[in-house]
């Protein structure tokens, strides 16, 4: 069987959609084919991967990252070639809707996933309830269109269908942990001196977006709260993002920060 994955997620980008298509592709049974289908400004063509060369635009209200404009006749075109079976719905995006026009063009059966709940931030970004409402039907009409839609946990299957997601469409699609990258064996002492964490202040670790959807206002009053029970600790954030400037924090590696 050959699936057609698409995203607006090129792998240029590190977020749990890419990491979970990356797994996806390492970890697909031998009958099936899996080849991911989006679009970049730099454009790839290799057997598991294709990103078609687009005009990108910044995103409404978070213009740091970009969405890019499909190409949907050569998707279309793309997809023939590869003799695709199935269509994959990641993200309801320009790409998510070239998701829907391929499988149109050609007949073919279309599943989803579900990662992120678009319209929360939506409202949360732009300050906007009725903007969220919008986002909220706009990505209710896409999954709609899917046979079968899958969601990363209970907790985001519980939120598809607070979106109005059909229930009975919609399943867990459970993640696992890679014991050979989690693994104690990569413990480093110096790593722990260079944060200045030990066993009677821990690190607290955070992964993930700068950005104020994911709830980081919280974290100096955390911090506070913590402090006044007499709680040492040490915030480990790795990560890039709009809101590195309001966290203050200091500069370890590239990417990787302590607070």
């Amino acid at each position: 069987m050959n699936v057609a994955i698409f995203t607006d997620n090129d792998f240029d980008k590190v977020n749990g959609v890419t990491t979970t298509l990356t797994a996806a592709l390492r970890c697909a049974p031998p009958d099936i084919r899996l080849r991911i289908y989006t679009a970049s400004s730099i454009g790839a063509d290799e057997p598991d991967y294709l990103a078609l060369r687009s005009i990108g635009v910044p995103i409404p209200f978070y213009s740091e990252i970009h969405m890019y404009v499909p190409r949907l006749h050569e998707y279309v075109a793309r997809a023939k070639a590869d003799r695709i079976d199935v269509v994959h719905l990641t993200t309801p995006g320009p790409v998510g809707l070239a998701a829907l026009y391929v499988a149109w063009r050609l007949g073919l059966p279309m599943v989803g996933s579900f990662h992120t709940d678009l319209a929360a931030y939506t409202s949360l970004l732009s300050g906007s309830h009725r903007l969220g409402a919008l986002m909220r039907e706009y990505m209710r009409w896409q999954y709609s269109r899917c046979r079968r839609v899958l969601a990363p946990s209970y907790h985001t299957r519980e939120l598809f269908i607070q979106a109005k997601g059909d229930p009975a469409k919609v399943e867990v699609w459970p993640r696992g942990v890679d014991t050979e990258l989690f693994s104690p064996d990569w413990r480093s002492t110096a790593r722990r001196d260079s944060w200045h964490v030990a066993d009677n202040r821990p690190a607290l670790l955070y992964v993930g977006r700068l950005s104020r959807e994911k709830g980081l206002r919280l974290l100096p009053a955390l911090s506070r709260c913590l402090h006044a029970r007499h709680f040492e600790h040490r915030f480990v954030i790795v990560g890039e993002g709009p809101m590195l400037d309001e966290l203050g924090v200091t500069c370890l590696t590239p990417c990787l920060r302590a607070s």
